[in-house]
């Protein structure tokens, strides 16, 4: 069987993965509510550099404290035109005071082939 080489064209599919650090839980009530508000004003921006939220997952319903066997448990994925805005978007959060609260990475991928065919 011969596989076609993969393509990574535009719009790429982005998974975001974001976990409260320990500061997230050390931190007082109030400290809390307006980091929640930064952090959805963070990905707000997402939506203004052109990237299209596809879905939503929030594992929280039985975890409690730092997320520790899948060291995620806020799931986003998105469809986005260019690359530079999710660079711009872990810059933000790295240079910003919601760094003491959340981890966040990225994973570039694509549409699972097999449901392309």
């Amino acid at each position: 069987m011969e596989y076609a080489p993969p393509e990574l064209d535009s719009p790429y599919r982005v998974l975001i993965l974001v976990a409260a650090t320990e500061g997230w839980f050390a931190a007082p009530q109030e400290e809390r509510e307006s980091a929640l508000d930064d952090f959805a004003g963070l990905l707000g921006g997402m939506e203004a550099e052109g990237a299209r939220l596809l879905a939503s997952f929030d594992d929280d319903l039985f975890l409690t404290g730092q997320p520790a066997p899948l060291p995620y448990t806020i799931f986003l994925l998105y469809d986005v035109d260019d690359l530079a805005a999710v660079v711009r978007l872990v810059h933000r959060l790295r240079s910003s005071d919601l760094s003491r609260f959340l981890r966040l990475e990225a994973r570039i991928g694509r549409r699972l082939f097999v449901l392309e065919r």
